[in-house]
């Protein structure tokens, strides 16, 4: 990097020196940090995305794949599509569900837990998993800021 001569150096601090002086305004600070914190929202907000893009391509993927599988393998596929839309639905902070939706994942679930409980088979779980599933799919799809129910007035 080439030095500036010594007459350039001059004038630029004279001109520095010209400049005004200033205290720089309180809230300076906090419009920074709420910048800050704005593009820190964006960046999770991407990873989020991305997460939900994941978690949907392979819930749209694994069936596909299904079809091939035993029905052990089938009944595993279903249980980690399942849990891949749990996180989903659990990411999307909704946490004012559609009452009706959550009582009948409780009931799946408890059905599923009793079908474990007295060993079944394959055959009787699968159909179990795929409930449970599409019960996700309508907690994560329905707007949940009003249950969805018909009001009479």
């Amino acid at each position: 990097m080439p030095i500036a001569d010594p007459q350039t150096l001059i004038r630029a601090q004279a001109l520095l020196r010209e400049l005004p002086e200033f205290d720089p305004d309180p809230l300076l600070w906090l419009r920074i940090a709420a910048v800050h914190a704005q593009r820190s929202r964006r960046g999770r907000m991407r990873w989020i995305a991305a997460g939900i893009a994941a978690t949907l391509a392979a819930v749209v993927l694994l069936p596909r794949f299904v079809g091939d599988a035993s029905p052990l393998e089938q009944v595993d596929l279903w249980q980690q599509r399942s849990q891949a839309l749990e996180q989903q639905w659990q990411s999307s902070a909704r946490a004012l569900a559609d009452p009706r939706i959550r009582a009948e994942l409780h009931l799946i679930d408890s059905e599923l837990q009793s079908a474990y409980d007295r060993g079944a088979t394959a055959s009787e779980l699968l159909p179990l998993w795929k409930q449970r599933n599409e019960a996700l799919n309508s907690l994560i799809n329905t707007d949940h800021y009003r249950a969805q129910a018909v009001t009479r007035i």
